[in-house]
């Protein structure tokens, strides 16, 4: 059955992973070694997004060796979210942990969210600690989630990523999820239930380099604001109320110093700049309501969320791939 359960595995790893071809013989060892010491059956799902590099070869290569090691293999890149979709998708545990692929999310700390969830939370997460980034990016981080938990209405702490762990009950509830626009932390809290932490250290990367660009936080931030709150339609109507409210008022002002012979009818440069600057805002208002019209464009579209190019290994059918 399309995203079940499967009685004999208790446990599902997923981490998504793009140009992480040194990363993934690392990333599977550690895992693997983890899981035996739990003592519970298990399985890795690697989703590759799309990698330009040899990273869907060293996968293969790692389930050659061990069988409960998985992978899908996306068409192209789709983004970190949407495949962490497909891995979703494809587990088949009791509970199932999302984590990085690039080895900043520590596999030591699994257990940690194991017992965590022993406790009755369906929802576990962990918060970062001791996150090797300079004091700038620090402060650039809070102001940035800072502004992004303000214009979507939502919280979002810059020491929780995709870090979790997530029982299957849950994960069943988020498969039905039919939005193309992927951002797996904001569903999972928009799913409410029972949800708990645990903290940890962030680790280094194990090797290469990071794939986020500044340029694409701020896709993704845009996505997570577009997705989520109607926050930055209500802004321009706020927008719009006060700027035609000031220009009432300096339209009474200038009528009554007219009158009263203070002010001097300006002419055609107050003219102009009043013009331009209405029409900025103008184009503003229907610019973000332009960008929200395109988000339901694309939805109404109907295409998958993901496209599957291959898989290695038992996992399961994609629910929203093609």
């Amino acid at each position: 059955m399309v995203g079940s359960s499967d009685p004999d595995i208790a446990l599902s790893v997923v981490a998504p992973v793009l140009a992480e071809e040194e990363t993934v013989p690392e990333l599977v060892r550690r895992i693997v070694s983890v899981a035996n010491g739990m003592g519970v059956p298990f399985e890795v799902i690697l989703v590759d997004d799309g990698s330009p590099d040899g990273t869907w070869d060293a996968i293969c290569e790692a389930a050659e060796n061990d069988p409960r090691v998985k992978g899908v293999a996306l068409s192209r890149n789709f983004g970190q979210h949407h495949a962490i979709s497909a891995g979703i998708d494809a587990a088949r545990g009791a509970r199932i942990v999302v984590m990085d692929g690039d080895l900043q999310d520590e596999p030591e700390v699994i257990p940690q969210l194991w017992t965590r969830a022993d406790e009755g939370y369906d929802v576990v997460f962990v918060k970062r600690t001791s996150r090797p980034i300079s004091w700038r990016y620090r402060a650039s981080q809070r102001a940035f989630y800072g502004l992004l938990s303000w214009l979507s209405g939502e919280h979002y702490r810059p020491e929780v990523a995709n870090f979790s762990l997530i029982t299957s009950h849950v994960a069943a509830a988020f498969r039905r999820l039919p939005e193309r626009a992927r951002f797996y932390g904001g569903s999972i809290n928009w799913l409410g239930f029972r949800h708990g932490y645990v903290t940890a250290p962030h680790a280094a990367r194990h090797g290469g380099k990071a794939s986020y660009s500044l340029r694409s936080r701020f896709r993704l931030a845009s996505t997570i604001i577009l997705s989520y709150s109607e926050r930055p339609l209500r802004l321009a109507i706020w927008l719009g109320a006060v700027v035609s409210s000031l220009a009432f008022l300096l339209g009474i002002l200038v009528v009554i110093g007219r009158i009263a012979g203070v002010v001097a009818i300006t002419g055609w440069a107050s003219l102009m700049v009043a013009m331009l600057f209405m029409a900025g805002v103008i184009l503003i208002v229907l610019g973000i309501i332009g960008v929200y019209l395109g988000r339901v464009f694309a939805e109404v579209q109907g295409r998958p969320v993901y496209v599957t190019r291959a898989t290695v290994g038992d996992v399961g059918d994609a629910t929203r791939g093609a």
